[in-house]
């Protein structure tokens, strides 16, 4: 497979999480108010052009000739550990796009470096790795509930070695997020984040 095409994957991959997610409600959104793309552009006064984004989310108001907040997030399929230079880029297309009315998540499967990470916490960007299936162990023996208990404070504990160590192998989910300085493991939690600050602002999901 050429790197296009891994890439390409890759991208749908994250994009089908997110769609599932959005889509069920599990959010506290109204579907109907998130509008999904993958490869849209956005219009950059800098550049006098658009700046196309991997995977974006509008949120709209009823009524309303323009989405009030935009989610984007950059999918990068790399062999090595994302340098600091590519979060620095990808902030600095939030910042052309949107201005405070943009949030940004930068996902990949490699590792990070220490000075993305850095980086990313100084600028509220989100940083999430998902393991490639190799370096994920599956665990098929009987567990009792204190085994479950140990297992979830070990991914706990691992998720910073696991942003920054290409080789890390888990026997969990493979999944690993850090934004605004708290830990996620599983998207649901990740993206309620994400929405929760602006929830106020868009309607909610009826229950």
């Amino acid at each position: 497979m050429n790197t296009v095409a891994k890439g390409d994957r890759f991208e749908d991959k994250v994009f089908a999480n997110i769609k599932g997610l959005v889509s069920s409600g599990y959010l506290g959104l109204n579907p109907s108010c998130c509008r999904l793309f993958q490869n849209k552009g956005y219009y950059s006064k800098d550049r006098d052009s658009s700046i196309v984004v991997d995977i974006s989310i509008e949120i709209w108001m009823p009524g309303a000739n323009t989405w009030s907040m935009l989610w984007v997030c950059e999918c990068k399929d790399y062999s090595k550990p994302v340098p600091v230079d590519d979060v620095e880029e990808f902030k600095a297309k939030l910042n052309q796009m949107a201005g405070v009315n943009v949030k940004g998540l930068f996902a990949t499967s490699s590792a990070y470096q220490r000075g993305a990470l850095n980086y990313s916490r100084s600028n509220g960007i989100g940083l999430l790795r998902l393991l490639p299936d190799e370096q994920i162990d599956m665990v098929l023996y009987h567990m009792t509930p204190e085994d479950f208990k140990q297992l979830e404070q070990q991914r706990k504990n691992e998720y910073k070695r696991a942003l920054v160590n290409q080789a890390h192998r888990t026997e969990g989910a493979g999944f690993y997020s850090v934004y605004n300085g708290f830990v996620y493991h599983t998207w649901g939690s990740l993206l309620k984040s994400y929405m929760s600050e602006i929830k106020g602002e868009v309607p909610q999901q009826s229950v």
